[in-house]
């Protein structure tokens, strides 16, 4: 059984309730009626509907116990436009201004509704942008204060490899944080970690990524990951990090005996932390084209409950995909396995 089908079982033991803020989206839709009927989430989705249960006829799905709220129509939007204007009052909005983007932007209602209790998590990003997603977790739900930093990150499966944990990782940040400072790097490198335990229930070994194992090399860059160590090692004791270390030095036994013979966790690293966004997003690509890795995210992690972006790309498959970690990691914030 690959990961992801064993994570599907973990969320049919105690489904979340999930809400998919693009009903409008054909796409979203197929993956409501695949995720309810699964029985991994229960499905919220917001939009019209008449014409959410016109696109579902048209690609042949059922929405059968799916709940359909047309959040512009819906009982709480006046409450939850005056919760968002008491959020966000302090940068200037107006309450003109926050009912105008809860009725244009559904993400900011499906967030709402996290923040509120109404749902565990959302899911979104098949047709709103990474930026928009993320302001909308920011905004309405908040950062997770021990991680101090939003950030994302992919799950990596490579089939047959003797790297990682069976092939799987945990990429990180590869889409929100273009040049983050030593402590954004510490607080990526917790919530990557953590993210790691939840799904995998693994000790994560986290590698902080360069282009230097341990002093091979010197620059600014360097000295970013090697302050971001320090830090990590204060902030989190209990964390098991290492670096600064090449990717070689990071995944392989034989190449870590070789440049880093005293390191706690070089060779066997499973979560990789990239010094920057250009190599983070750069990474997980090589993998996914290159490599033929299963690349899953981008998930939004640091965040105060959980929450998962998509790629404008994805497929049905890849929104199902989402909401069963997204489950998963509602279950482990609620203290179930």
């Amino acid at each position: 059984m690959d990961f992801i089908s064993e994570l599907r079982v973990k969320a049919q033991k105690n489904p979340m309730t999930i809400v998919l803020p693009e009903g409008h989206d054909e796409r979203t839709i197929a993956a409501a009626a695949a995720a309810q009927e699964s029985g991994i989430a229960k499905i919220i989705i917001l939009g019209e509907e008449k014409t959410i249960k016109e696109k579902a006829a048209n690609r042949g799905v059922s929405l059968n116990g799916v709940k359909i709220i047309d959040h512009k129509e819906s009982k709480d939007f006046e409450a939850y436009s005056n919760s968002f204007y008491e959020l966000r009052k302090h940068k200037g909005m107006t309450p003109e201004e926050a009912k105008k983007t809860l009725l244009e932007m559904p993400v900011y209602f499906g967030a709402l509704m996290v923040k509120n209790g109404a749902a565990d998590a959302f899911v979104a990003g098949a047709v709103s942008t990474s930026a928009d997603v993320a302001r909308a977790a920011i905004y309405c739900i908040g950062i997770d204060r021990k991680a101090g930093t939003l950030s994302s990150s992919f799950v990596i499966q490579l089939e047959n490899s003797p790297y990682g944990e069976r092939g799987l990782f945990i990429f990180a940040d590869c889409g929100v944080l273009t040049d983050p400072s030593p402590v954004q790097l510490a607080g990526i490198a917790y919530s990557s970690a953590k993210l790691f335990k939840a799904l995998f229930d693994k000790e994560p070994k986290v590698a902080l990524l360069s282009y230097s194992t341990k002093g091979s090399a010197e620059g600014p860059v360097i000295d970013k990951v090697r302050q971001a160590l320090k830090i990590a090692m204060e902030k989190y004791p209990d964390l098991l990090i290492d670096g600064e270390l090449q990717l070689d030095a990071a995944v392989d036994i034989e190449v870590a005996k070789k440049k880093c013979p005293g390191s706690n966790i070089a060779g066997r690293a499973n979560v990789l932390i990239f010094p920057d966004l250009n190599s983070g997003n750069i990474g997980y690509k090589l993998a996914h084209r290159l490599a033929g890795a299963r690349a899953i995210g981008p998930l939004l992690q640091g965040i105060a409950r959980p929450c998962s972006d998509l790629s404008r790309g994805c497929s049905t498959q890849d929104i199902v995909d989402a909401i069963a970690i997204t489950v998963v990691r509602c279950q482990e914030g609620k203290g179930q396995k």
